[in-house]
């Protein structure tokens, strides 16, 4: 998997996880259902299971780690404790500077 072309995209959710990782597997639906709520967003699952060295890469030591990424740059990262609305809040504001603010 090419980490760092997912960090390159446009609106990028990167979600890591275990495959043994309960609370992962209950935020996961809801996290792909939020990606889906924003233009040209991916959401991106990498189990450190299958992907080891992704924990190195993204420095992500704890499941479940979120992040966002836009063109290389980091724009959110949470890890163990996500708040969906918390979350909400941040990716609303980045997604109208990303997307709105240079339209115009």
């Amino acid at each position: 998997m090419d980490f760092e072309a997912l960090q390159q995209e446009r609106f990028s959710f990167i979600y890591i996880t275990t495959k043994n990782c309960n609370v992962c597997k209950i935020l996961q639906p809801k996290l792909r259902k939020l990606a889906k709520s924003y233009l040209s967003s991916s959401f991106h699952l990498i189990e450190l299971d299958t992907h080891k060295e992704a924990a190195g890469f993204f420095m992500a030591f704890s499941v479940p780690t979120f992040m966002v990424y836009s063109q290389g740059q980091e724009l959110i990262r949470t890890a163990r404790h996500l708040n969906i609305d918390e979350i909400r809040t941040k990716l609303n504001r980045y997604h109208q500077m990303i997307f709105i603010e240079n339209e115009e």
